[in-house]
This record gives C-alpha cells, structure tokens and sequence, in this order.
C-alpha cells in the first residue's frame, strides 16, 4: 500500500500524508498506480497540493515504524522528508515526548491538591510535607528527567519516568 506525501504549509506539521482509498467502489477498477495518479490528480484540483508543491508516494513500509497505525502517529509532527525517505527529527521527537510526560505529570499533580487541601484543612502539617515533597519531585521531572541520549524514536518513547504511572 502507498501513499503520498507533501509538505504541510500548516504547523506544526511538517508533512501531510494522503492516503488513497483502495477500497472504494467508485475506483476500485484502477490499478495502484492509476489510483495513484488519481488521487494526485485531484488532489491537485482541490489545493491540498499546491500547484508546483513537490510531492512524493511512498511504500508505507517506508515510513517510521513501518506501517500506518496509531502507535506510529505519535511522532508525526516529527516526521520530515530528507530528499529520499521521511525520518524522524529527534530534536522534535524528544519535545512531543517531553510534552506527553508533562501532560501526564500535571495529571498527577491535580490528584494531589485534593489530599494536600484535607492535611491543610485537619492542621495535619506532617502529611502536607509529605505531599507538598511530592509534588515538587512531579514538578521537578522536566529538569531531571533527561531525553538525551535517545538515538531513535523506539528508545526514545520507551522512556518514561518511574515517578509517573506506567504508560498504556
């Protein structure tokens, strides 16, 4: 299966992907290059490939990860075309999986406040201490939770802070 990649005027990605419909009735008698062509084709007619844009079809066992599936959007903001192939700009990479620890680390400092509120409320300074101390260690993550290092994206979504809940 192929689809067809252009460059994305529209942040923050870098690319949009095109996916022809291989299963639809009204054009299920071309082949996959004809249907190809077609979707460029009209595509082009539409502006979601501007007249003179490059473009390119790609085999889909040719995109990071290898196929067209949800774990493999994760990095797509990241995605980019190096004149031959799309690959993954780990610089970006690392920002998206910085933001998702971020997003669920400020989860986890909402189910504090709650807790923290009862220990203020019954004087219990012990137990304030105690979540006061964790929410810090929460907030602390961004600067002690290093993604340097990671070299691919596997490795680098792998990483996860042991302070967080494990990950789905």
């Amino acid at each position: 299966m192929k689809c067809i990649l252009t460059p994305n005027p529209n942040p923050p990605y870098n690319l949009r992907r095109i996916i022809p419909a291989y299963g639809s009735q009204t054009i299920g008698h071309l082949s996959e290059d004809e249907l190809i062509q077609h979707v460029i084709d009209r595509n082009k007619e539409v502006g979601v490939i501007p007249d003179g844009a490059d473009y390119w079809v790609v085999d889909v066992t040719d995109l990071p990860g290898g196929e067209l599936s949800e774990d493999n959007e994760y990095f797509f903001e990241a995605w980019e075309w190096d004149g031959s192939a799309v690959v993954v700009n780990m610089t970006k990479a690392r920002a998206i999986h910085l933001a998702e620890i971020r997003r669920v680390r400020d989860a986890q400092l909402v189910t504090k406040d709650v807790p923290f509120m009862r220990a203020v409320e019954a004087g219990d300074a012990s137990a304030q201490s105690t979540i006061g101390a964790e929410k810090q260690v929460l907030r602390d993550i961004p600067a002690t939770f290093s993604l340097n290092g990671y070299g691919d994206p596997d490795t680098l979504k792998a990483a996860w802070p042991a302070e967080l809940p494990a990950r789905e």
